[in-house]
Parts: C-alpha cells; structure tokens; sequence
C-alpha cells in the first residue's frame, strides 16, 4: 500500500494535525510507503524559509516517531516541488539539500529525499512520480483545447503517453537539462504515473498505465491516493473532521 500526497506543508499546523489522524488511521497496518511531494511549505522561496523548512521536519520526525509501527516498517519519500529551496524552475529539479534533511533522516532512518521526478521500483512494477503544475500549462499552449473541462485529465494524459515526456512544451516554457532529459522521459510506460499537480484530483486508466494525481492536500479539504500494488487499483481518501 502506497501513500500518496501532494503540498505537504509542513507549516501549516492544520496539515501536521491531519498528519497526525493519518498516521493514528494507518498505525496499526502500516503502509508500505508515504509518498510526500512538495511543496513543503505555504510561504514562498525566502531568507527564512530554509529555516522554517528544517524545523518543521523536525516538528514531522516527532510526529513519525510517536507512531513506532509505522517508524519502523514504513518507508518516507520526499519529492520536492517547485516553490521548494532549490534551482529555479529546470528539470529535473535535485533533492533537498542535505543540510536541510540530515538531522530528520537521522530520527527516522527510512526515509528518501528524491529527485523531481523520480522512479520507483516496487516488485515488477515501475512508479513515476512527478511534482509539477503541469495541467495549466498544458492547456496554455494546447493547440487544441478540450470541449470541456471533464475531458481536460484525459487529453492531458493521452498526450504525455503519445509523445512519451513527462514536458512535452517548448523550453522556455518548461526548460529541462539536456543531460538528464532523459529522466522525463515515459517510455516504456509505467505502470503507474504519479503527476502531483494542483489541479483537481483524478484517476485515469490508458494504455495499462494509471495515471493519478492526489491534489493539493490543503487546498482539496486534505484528499490524497492510495494505490493497492497487488490489484493495480486506487482509492481516493480524504481527512474529515472528528
């Protein structure tokens, strides 16, 4: 069972409660992995945000260790977005710098700071996971817009697997490192395509490739994924008041 959510800011005191009630939900059957994609934090890039960002992995590492099932059998991944402490807007964007992360990957030993994108290989199946406002800027310079909304996520989806890039936009739009171009790319396809945008949630299935994308957890009244390895299959959750 895999985790998956998207704008994790850490903070948010409203976000660390629902972290809290999720890691309470899950204790007691712990997920194979939690997948936290940035950004991770609601302020954007400043002096003091590289401060605040430490200390508020701090404050996620207490709140890990209060759970020992899941400290001990789960696995953290952190992919970082696009507002996160790191180069401008190139991709594939590096991980969190290490003098950010060391004192929280020490607390809790199983954790991951990841590229953007990245890719996981769990068992026969690959899993790409992409933190990026995508959708909007795919529909800004689409050629052909959809004949409404609804079909937005299809359209969306059908053109990522066709031109087998996770970008497929003019470079002064998305601009990428040509070295590493090829860590965007989406052939052969996956078997699950992870595209963390704040765009709305949604599920689709093409071509034996499901694509979903969790949503903004603050800004979707704290909704995320989680995908079932054994069935292929997806279920939408979402954090409600007690």
């Amino acid at each position: 069972m895999f985790i998956f959510i998207s704008d994790v800011w850490l903070d948010q005191v409203e976000v660390l409660e629902k972290l809290h009630m999720m890691f309470t939900g899950y204790s007691s059957m712990p997920p194979t992995c939690f997948v936290l994609c940035g950004n991770f934090s609601s302020a954007p890039y400043g002096k003091s945000q590289i401060k605040t960002l430490t200390e508020s992995l701090k404050t996620l590492a207490d709140i890990i260790c209060e759970y020992p099932n899941i400290h001990k059998n789960s696995r953290f991944v952190f992919v970082p977005g696009p507002e996160d402490p790191g180069p401008s807007s190139i991709l594939p964007r590096p991980p969190l710098a290490d003098y950010i992360t060391e004192e929280f990957s020490k607390r809790v030993p199983h954790s991951v700071f990841t590229t953007n994108p990245c890719r996981i290989q769990y068992c026969t199946q690959e899993i790409i996971i992409f933190r990026e406002d995508l959708v909007n800027k795919m529909c800004r310079n689409c050629i052909r817009f959809p004949n409404s909304n609804l079909d937005i996520p299809n359209h969306f989806l059908k053109t990522i697997i066709a031109q087998g890039h996770l970008t497929p936009l003019p470079l002064y739009v998305s601009p990428v490192y040509w070295a590493y171009d090829y860590s965007l790319r989406v052939y052969p396809v996956p078997d699950l395509l992870v595209f963390a945008d704040k765009y709305d949630p949604f599920n689709i299935v093409h071509t034996d490739c499901t694509c979903i994308n969790p949503g903004s957890f603050p800004r979707s009244s704290f909704c995320f994924k989680v995908y079932y390895p054994s069935s292929k299959t997806v279920e939408d959750s979402k954090l409600q008041n007690l």
